[in-house]
Formats: structure tokens, C-alpha cells, sequence
């Protein structure tokens, strides 16, 4: 029997995922978390054999909280959740640790092949994914339709402080500049990338691999 939990904001995406393992013989949901702070707490009292975790959450990204479970249980599988089929993105997260990349629209065949192709500690990549990622080692243009802009090595500092939330403030210490400076750079970094706010600007950098 393997056992699954699975971390994501969405009360429809979890639905769905449960209804498409529910009958599955060999495989068994014990937990469903919708935050870094319940993956976390769930995680200290029951371990999965494997982890399905959302990149995008409310209270942090998985990208993160991947690398700091993996960190912690080394025996965990994590399959990572994201709608996104960015090179940057997917390189990313394996490097963080993840053990598969599916997309949301995933089907429930191949939901159930990535389970266990983890569980057998296999990488799983659907097909796509795999081509995506040769022609990309090989040079060739792939079909990402992700711009990324070009950053300055100072809002590449900025950045990586912002997603790692440090505060205005503590950001303008550890770079030695004022802070009307560091709200200049964060103004550009949200004009560069497209976005409104903070959570914006964390969301789109590990999208596409700014980080």
C-alpha cells in the first residue's frame, strides 16, 4: 500500500485529486494539507510515502518547503503540482529535490504511473515534459511561451531577499543601501516581471527560475 498526502490551496484541486485515488486499490490518501504551516505540522505527526505540494501557496512556495522537507525526511517522495511547463521552472524544482513535475490537468493514469514510478524512486516527467527538457539540454528552442526579463545583478539580490521575506528594511541592511533604494528596486522588479504586488513578484521569480 501506498500512502499519499497531498498539499494544496485549492479545495477543488484536492477534490480532485482524492476522487481520482479514491478507488485505487493500492494506494491510499491519509492527509490533505492547504498551507507550508499544515504540510509541516501534518508531516511531524504522519509520514506519506509520497507528497503531492502545490508549488504556489498561500503562506510560502513549495519550492521551498521541497528542498526543507527533503531536508527532513529523506525517505519522502514529492511529486511537485504546478500549471506552468517553464523549463527554468521544472529544473528547479528537481533540483530542490522533487521526485516528479505533473501538470494540474493531469489524468488519472498518470497520476497513478507518477505515484509509483516515485514510489520505485523513479523520476516521473510526463512525455511532454521529457522532450521538453532534451531539446532544451540539447540546444533546441522549446515551446515555453515565458519571457524573461532581464534583471539587474542588484534586483537579482533584491529579489532573492524578497522571496526569502525580509523586510524592507533588513533587505537595505544586509545590501548596505537606504531603503528608498530598495523600494525603487522592488518598483522596478513588479514594472520588469508584470505584477501588482509582493506575492506577484515571488510567484512569477520561481515560475521562471529567477531565483
Amino acid at each position: 500500500m501506498i500512502t499519499v498526502a497531498i498539499t494544496d490551496d485549492h479545495v477543488m484541486v484536492v477534490e480532485g485529486l482524492k476522487a481520482m485515488l479514491n478507488q485505487v486499490e493500492d494506494i491510499r490518501i491519509i492527509n490533505a494539507f492547504h498551507s507550508v504551516n499544515d504540510t509541516i505540522k501534518g508531516l511531524s505527526t504522519a509520514i506519506p510515502d509520497v507528497l503531492l505540494l502545490d508549488i504556489n501557496l498561500p503562506d510560502g512556495n513549495g519550492i521551498h518547503l521541497c528542498k526543507q522537507l527533503k531536508d527532513n525526511y529523506k525517505d519522502l517522495k514529492i511529486i511537485a503540482l504546478s500549471n506552468y511547463e517553464d523549463i527554468s521552472f521544472i529544473k528547479q524544482i528537481i533540483k530542490n529535490g522533487a521526485n516528479g513535475y505533473l501538470l494540474k490537468n493531469t489524468n488519472k493514469s498518470e497520476l497513478i504511473d507518477a505515484i509509483k514510478a516515485v514510489h520505485s524512486n523513479h523520476l516521473f516527467l510526463p512525455e511532454k515534459l521529457q522532450r521538453m527538457l532534451l531539446n532544451d539540454s540539447l540546444g533546441k528552442p522549446t515551446n515555453s511561451a515565458f519571457f524573461i526579463p532581464s534583471l539587474t545583478r542588484r534586483e537579482k539580490e533584491v529579489l532573492a531577499l524578497i522571496v526569502k521575506e525580509h523586510t524592507t528594511e533588513e533587505i537595505a541592511e544586509k545590501l548596505f543601501i537606504t531603503s528608498k533604494t530598495v523600494e525603487a528596486h522592488r518598483s522596478n522588479l513588479i514594472q520588469k516581471l508584470g505584477v501588482k504586488n509582493v506575492a506577484g513578484l515571488v510567484r512569477v521569480a520561481l515560475e521562471k527560475g529567477l531565483i
